[in-house]
């Protein structure tokens, strides 16, 4: 065969070869049987539903406050010749304990002059009465010598029909019970003079002891003794500082009378109203501060006088128990604060991973899934008060994944 001939075919069987090569793969190559795909479970977690009676508890935050501060003032005037060792800001008072003293000698001097005066008065008193006394006394001599005078004259008229005694004797007697009347009445006069001024010396007493149960305060006055027990705070006054009469000395935070001032949303105002008055009920107060827990049991004392309409919710007092000088709170502080909140009736408590859409939870019957409607009733922290399709026992799916739905295959973890 010549040199082109080759040339030519050479070409041809290689494609041919190559054409039965592939045939002969296609028709040796393995055949792969297709196997039956078996439905895979979900692996979830679940919580078993348990219907009972549940009160929660709202967790606040609010602030300490001073449920009672005075401000207290210089009674009277004078300079201040002494003061408490703890009179300062931040200082701690005993009730009773001296907080500052006034100078007390121009008051001294006054009660002692008072006093002076109303013995002097006394004594004058008892004078006047001494004379009223011996008036007295004169006055019902005069009046018995009166009467002997009229029996005399009465004796005499008798005696003179028969013609035993003169018209002279008559007349004499006559005159001389006309003195003695006269003598009486001027007697009478003077001791009812005595006796106005018996009333008039004890009306000046009684002024005189005006003024001086009123020096006697001012004297009790000029040591200024705290009301309570207590945290004294914008001190003012200092030792040797000359203060007027209603000048302001400090303020006076009551230690025993410390609150806890918290705000209610209205919907959680409305909730416990709703059950009963809040006074009396409740609080735990916990003060978080340099990584320690100091906690303090309390009860709501009252409501805010006023509902700020702005901000909205209603601020309340809780009155904490315990509270006292050897207690390291303050006003002023950040608490936390734990109430009871009222109570649900019949109601589950499950995470809130296991609610969707706030009214569908998927119960586990079988193996599968099971949607049940249901009735938000309240968020508690991270849990969620149920009630409707649901029954005690009843295991809830809490695991939550995008293919969830009715008839979906599960297994409990």
């Amino acid at each position: 065969m010549s040199w082109q001939v080759r040339k030519a075919v050479l070409p041809a069987i290689l494609v041919v070869a190559a054409i039965v090569g592939a045939i002969t793969l296609v028709r040796t190559k393995p055949v792969v049987e297709p196997s039956d795909k078996s439905e895979q479970p979900w692996l979830v977690s679940v919580a078993r539903v348990k219907l009972a009676d549940i009160q929660p508890s709202l967790h606040l935050f609010g602030e300490i406050v001073a449920g009672r501060e005075v401000e207290l003032r210089a009674l009277v005037a004078g300079e201040v010749v002494a003061v408490a060792d703890t009179f300062v800001d931040g200082g701690t008072l005993r009730r009773g304990e001296m907080i500052i003293a006034i100078d007390e000698f121009d008051y001294r001097a006054k009660f002692d002059e008072l006093s002076a005066q109303v013995r002097e008065a006394r004594a004058r008193l008892e004078e006047i009465a001494a004379r009223r006394n011996s008036y007295a006394m004169a006055l019902r001599r005069d009046r018995e010598m009166v009467a002997l005078r009229r029996r005399d004259v009465e004796r005499m008229h008798a005696l003179s029909g028969r013609g035993t005694v003169s018209d002279k004797r008559m007349d004499t007697a006559r005159m001389e019970l006309v003195q003695q009347q006269k003598a009486t009445e001027m007697r009478q006069s003077d001791h009812a003079a005595e006796t106005a001024h018996v009333k008039q010396q004890e009306a000046v007493i009684n002024r005189l002891n005006v003024g001086l149960r009123r020096a006697k305060r001012n004297l009790q006055r000029v040591r200024l003794t705290a009301p309570f027990d207590g945290f004294l705070t914008d001190v003012q006054a200092q030792l040797g500082k000359r203060l007027g009469a209603n000048d302001r000395v400090a303020r006076l935070i009551d230690a025993g009378r410390l609150e806890a001032r918290v705000t209610l949303s209205d919907r959680q105002y409305g909730r416990l109203v709703s059950t009963g008055p809040l006074a009396g009920r409740p609080a735990d107060v916990t003060w978080r501060v340099g990584g320690h827990e100091f906690r303090y049991a309390g009860r709501l004392d009252r409501i805010g006088a006023r509902i700020d309409a702005t901000s909205g919710g209603v601020q309340v007092f809780a009155r904490l128990q315990g509270a006292d000088l050897t207690k390291p709170l303050r006003p002023g502080a950040f608490v936390a604060i734990t109430m009871p909140d009222q109570i649900y009736q019949s109601v589950a408590r499950l995470p809130e991973s296991a609610l969707y859409n706030t009214d569908t939870v998927y119960v586990i019957t079988d193996g599968r899934l099971e949607k049940r409607a249901v009735e938000l009733v309240a968020r508690v922290g991270n849990d969620v008060l149920l009630r409707g399709a649901i029954h005690d026992g009843d295991q809830v799916a809490v695991t939550r994944f995008a293919e969830i739905g009715p008839g979906q295959k599960v297994e409990v973890r």
